[in-house]
């Protein structure tokens, strides 16, 4: 039986798959136009995630080692 779990998309598949896109707007038009900014707004998503999850853990307090999970 295949595996039917899909791994989320990274920033960097995110980006590549925006050149691609970018392309095939220069070559053919704006049809496409509504999938890159969706694509942009995902990458956002993310990296706005990530920026969160730096700012909060840049003290190196780790609040999940000192708290007890029942």
């Amino acid at each position: 039986m295949p595996n039917t779990q899909t791994k989320a998309p990274t920033s960097d598949d995110i980006r590549r798959a925006m050149i691609t896109l970018a392309t095939i707007i220069r070559k053919h038009g704006d049809a496409p136009w509504p999938i890159m900014e969706r694509l942009q707004r995902e990458l956002k998503a993310i990296e706005d995630r990530e920026a969160l999850l730096e700012t909060l853990l840049a003290d190196g307090v780790n609040p999940a080692s000192e708290a007890s999970f029942g």
